[in-house]
């Protein structure tokens, strides 16, 4: 393609300019080549002896399409006009010419012509609609023009009309070939490696040869002929090894320079056109040319029909799988197919290019048997051994189809050539492999198998299947199995049949158990699995069923669900199916609003039963009693109906309906009146006479859970038994509620122990006469997230009587230990006094508890702790209390009366005990000034101590009046709210700096003495 000289014009411009371009090439082909046709004698085209313009034309429009037209008309004309025609005749005959051109270029193209020619088709279209239809056109047109415009008379128009269409068609096939073939694969080919050796001395040799034919004459004579028959066997050897373009080039040289010599005078066609009639035609030359073009163009047409056959045998080969391998035995050449080498593994062909070779990869079991093919004598020429055999392959065996003829053999019979094919049968082996354990299987299965079509027609059944059925195959070929057949009337198999059919439809499988009857009618229980398997195109093809004899499990499985759920004596609903049934029955009770009694029954004095009768009639007591039990129960329909269950031993349960809660005592009443008929153990005993306590609660108005409602249903039984026996007691879910309100708390109480929510607060205890703080008291509260600072009263009740009290003294004792160490360190010369619970004293390692907590601290903080004790507490076992006393003394300890003169001590169990103080009941402080009795029992204290040289502390102080009053009967100790109000640890060093006695600070506060202050209880302390 001529490349534009204006390459930055733009795509629509640069596409006229290309155009244009191949338009002047048109033009000038054409006139060279016409002036190379009118060189002949004669001097017009009616006399040319080729004319190559067709062939130019009919080129440029098969591969530069219609858009070159007028391209063909402009280079006619100028040729036309410029040969001598009137202007309207060239045009006539420049017309003509054209559309036969695109005449049969239309026809090739819509044809499919390949140009490349290597067909016969090709070559046939080429020479139908060039030569036959386009020059013919071209040539009668032509002529035609010609005589309208007086060139030729009209008894020359047969002959000249027969000329023009000879040059025409020689020129489309000597021009037009090498223009439609050429191209850079074609090239390639030609010239490839040492290949362009061979082609160049071919092309030359033939010109040489023709050149020599042209000028030997002169020397050679007639002789100089011989060298013309050496180019045409020189360019088909050619067009054989280097293609068509190549070789129809060196003909359309060689053509170019015959008529190039022919005009000039010179060779062999010159004389005889010289001696011929003027415008006779070149009959010789076109011989001559037509014999070149046809050496060149037949074998071409014929290699090409060859190599499509053999791309058609090699693509029937590969579509079928096979594999071909060709052996000469007495050469020992081989060819094997590129399947072939595939199949055995073998690229290169050097393994299995020898029947050897190949033998030699054979099973050796195989191996024998195609000897044997090749051997036979007298087996026909062209029979052959098809067989199964195996060839290793890489490090396996392969099974393959071996299909070995001999082609050849000798006189004697031996094999000279053999032609053998093979074919892959790996998968068809594992196939049939695989289907023949599937037949073993189906035989030998253990399970019944059953195969029907779609309309669960039988098609095949294993034996297993006739032995559970006991129905014989033939019988059930053809017909429905009655397993699928529509179910029976009862219920149950129409749920089943139902569930079936629906599980096919949507999932197209169904597993589930039937009940099935054999062949003998007794019943049989199958595990049933049915599948549908579908066709390549969805549709439905077969059902397959497996069955599963489970009878005897079944049996098994309900008499394990016998005695997993049922009591084998009474034959009444064990503990573990009562649980269910209770479970229903509550859900049963919600939906339709009934009460629902569950009662719990023990009969009385059964153990002397047992040892005065014997365990038999024991036995049959119970088994007689359950009876009665079931007779007693109610039902409704379908609805509901009570329950009678035994939990074990002379226990059981029942479950009854009710309206009302008297509807449910009068269920009760009823049991008991039956359970105490009279009941015969024994045929020589007398009956005898039953009772049964029976504990019941409520559902729903007890809202438990099931084990709960049992539990409390024991719980009201052993009430019953508790009253008397023979009787019952509904729970009282109110008494419950409150004890499990209780042990919530309880709970809670824990979880803030070990979360450390409990904290420590102090009140000081001063000398009232001196204004000294001599120590603090530790009083608990509890630092609640949710209810702010709780008070001990809130909680300490209940845990009083549990081990948690114990653990929560100890909790305080360490907490206020540690308090008195750090004030110790601050330089605080105080004391503190912790109080002790009844249950955290009587534990049995108080004393060494306490020595334990005391040995954790560094200092030696036992002077500084006292220990405040109820006066109930210490009296509860005086000689335990005053060992323990003792004891704890001896680590340094001091011992306070808590609330003195509020219990029953004597003096003498005052003696005896080892304590330092007594402290005074705020209840007696807090009234002495109005209460002459309350005054007297204070001073009979104060004087006490005195008398047992204890220290008296007066609990309660609230106003500057009772301290005053206080003093002046001789007690100097006291604490309360008229002092300070308990603190946090944090705020204690600030205060005590502060304190400057209880008067001074009642005259600061300006306010009157003995101004009241609003009482605290005795809820602050831990007690």
């Amino acid at each position: 393609m001529l490349r534009s000289p204006l390459p930055d014009l733009p795509p629509a411009a640069r596409t006229v300019l290309h155009w244009a371009w191949r338009s002047l090439l048109v033009v000038l082909a054409f006139g060279l080549t016409s002036r190379l046709a009118l060189w002949l004698p004669g001097g017009s085209p009616a006399l040319a002896a080729v004319w190559p313009p067709t062939g130019i034309a009919l080129a440029v429009l098969l591969r530069w399409g219609t858009p070159y037209v007028p391209a063909v008309v402009l280079a006619n004309l100028v040729v036309a006009w410029g040969a001598g025609a009137k202007p309207w005749a060239a045009l006539g005959i420049a017309l003509g010419s054209t559309g036969g051109a695109w005449l049969a270029a239309r026809w090739m193209a819509r044809a499919g012509f390949n140009r490349r020619l290597e067909q016969r088709r090709d070559l046939g279209l080429l020479i139908g609609a060039g030569a036959g239809a386009g020059t013919l056109l071209s040539a009668a047109n032509g002529a035609i023009w010609l005589a309208a415009s007086g060139r030729i008379t009209g008894l020359d128009l047969p002959i000249v009309w027969f000329q023009w269409w000879v040059s025409e068609t020689l020129g489309l096939l000597l021009t037009g070939v090498p223009l439609l073939c050429f191209g850079a694969r074609s090239w390639s080919r030609a010239f490839a490696g040492r290949h362009r050796y061979t082609t160049l001395g071919l092309l030359l040799g033939s010109l040489a040869a023709a050149g020599l034919g042209m000028v030997g004459p002169a020397w050679l004579g007639t002789g100089a002929l011989a060298w013309w028959v050496l180019p045409p066997v020189l360019l088909c050897w050619l067009a054989m090894r280097s293609g068509l373009a190549l070789a129809s080039g060196g003909v359309l040289a060689l053509a170019a320079g015959l008529l190039l010599a022919t005009g000039a005078g010179i060779g062999p066609f010159a004389a005889g056109m010289a001696s011929a009639p003027v415008n006779s035609p070149p009959i010789l030359l076109w011989a001559y040319l037509t014999a070149l073009l046809g050496l060149v163009l037949l074998p071409h047409v014929l290699i090409g029909e060859l190599a499509r056959l053999e791309e058609r045998w090699q693509l029937a080969l590969d579509g079928s799988d096979l594999g071909v391998a060709d052996w000469d035995l007495r050469t020992g050449d081989g060819f094997t197919s590129p399947r072939w080498r595939a199949l055995m593994d073998d690229p290169g062909g050097t393994q299995t290019n020898t029947i050897e070779r190949w033998l030699a990869r054979v099973h050796p079991d195989e191996r024998a048997t195609l000897r044997s093919a090749l051997a036979s004598v007298d087996s026909p020429q062209g029979s052959g051994l098809r067989h199964e055999a195996r060839v290793r392959v890489r490090d396996g065996w392969c099974w393959f189809d071996v299909h070995v003829i001999v082609i050849e053999r000798d006189a004697d019979g031996a094999p000279q050539r053999v032609v053998a094919s093979l074919s892959d049968i790996g998968a068809r082996r594992s196939a049939e492999d695989r289907q023949q354990l599937s037949s073993n299987l189906f035989m030998h299965l253990h399970e019944g198998l059953l195969i029907t079509d779609a309309e669960f027609r039988v098609i095949d059944a294993n034996p297993t299947y006739s032995q559970i059925t006991g129905v014989p195959r033939e019988e059930l070929l053809g017909t429905v199995p009655s397993l699928l057949k529509p179910a029976a009337p009862d219920p149950i198999s129409r749920q089943q049949q139902a569930s079936l059919w629906a599980a096919l439809r949507s999932t197209g499988n169904w597993v589930g158990e039937l009940v099935e009857r054999r062949r003998g009618g007794e019943p049989c229980a199958l595990h049933v699995t049915v599948s549908t398997v579908h066709g390549p195109d969805g549709a439905l093809r077969y059902h397959v069923i497996v069955v599963s004899d489970v009878t005897e499990q079944r049996l098994q499985r309900e008499r394990l669900e016998r005695q997993a759920n049922f009591d084998e004596l009474t034959r009444l609903p064990n503990r573990a199916r009562l649980s269910q049934l209770l479970a229903d029955a509550m859900v049963s009770t919600d939906r339709e609003g009934y009460l629902m009694a569950v009662c719990y029954l023990d009969l009385d004095h059964f153990k002397a039963i047992n040892e005065r009768f014997g365990h038999q009639a024991g036995d049959r007591l119970l088994a007689e009693l359950a009876l009665r039990l079931r007779t007693a129960l109610r039902a409704r329909g379908t609805v509901w109906s009570d329950v009678a269950a035994r939990l074990g031993g002379d226990e059981f349960a029942l479950l009854l309906r009710a309206g009302t809660v008297e509807e449910a005592r009068a269920a009760v009443e009823r049991v008991l009146r039956v359970v105490s008929q009279p009941i015969t153990i024994a045929p020589d005993v007398d009956p005898i006479a039953v009772t049964a306590s029976v504990g019941a609660t409520i559902y729903p108005l007890d809202s438990s859970d099931a084990d709960t409602l049992l539990r409390h249903a024991d719980h009201a039984m052993y009430g019953a038994k508790q009253s008397g026996r023979n009787g019952y007691l509904f729970f009282d879910t109110e008494h419950s509620r409150r004890a499990e309100e209780r042990v919530i708390a309880i709970g809670r109480v824990q979880d803030a122990l070990d979360r450390n929510e409990l904290t420590l607060y102090f009140q000081p205890k001063v000398d009232l006469k001196r204004g000294v703080v001599l120590g603090f008291e530790a009083l608990l509260r509890w630092n609640h997230p949710e209810h702010g600072l709780v008070p001990p009263a809130q909680f300490l009740p209940l845990i009083e009587h549990t081990g948690l009290s114990a653990r929560i003294g100890d909790h305080v004792l360490a907490k206020a230990l540690d308090q008195l160490d750090a004030w110790t360190t601050a330089g605080l010369d105080l004391t503190v006094s912790v109080n002790i619970s009844a249950r955290h004293l009587q534990e049995p390692d108080f004393a060494q508890r306490l020595a334990e907590l005391l040995a954790r601290h560094a200092r030696p903080l036992g002077p500084k702790l006292e220990l405040e004790v109820l006066e109930t507490a210490a009296l509860t076992d005086i000689g335990f209390t005053s060992s323990l006393l003792e004891r704890c003394a001896r680590l340094g300890v001091r011992w306070a009366l808590d609330d003195f003169g509020t219990g029953y001590s004597t003096l003498t169990y005052l003696k005896r005990l080892p304590v330092q103080v007594l402290k005074i009941d705020r209840s007696f402080v807090l009234n002495m000034l109005t209460d002459a009795q309350d005054r007297a029992i204070v001073e009979g204290v104060i004087s006490l101590a005195r008398t047992f040289d204890c220290i008296a502390v007066a609990e309660g102080v609230e106003s500057p009046a009772q301290a005053r009053m206080l003093l002046d009967m001789g007690c100097e100790v006291g604490q309360g709210a008229g002092i300070a109000s308990p603190m946090p640890a944090s705020d204690v060093a600030g205060w005590v700096r502060e304190w400057r006695g209880l008067f001074a600070l009642s005259a600061t506060a300006g306010g009157a003495v003995g101004t009241p202050v609003a009482p605290v209880t005795r809820s602050q302390g831990l007690e």
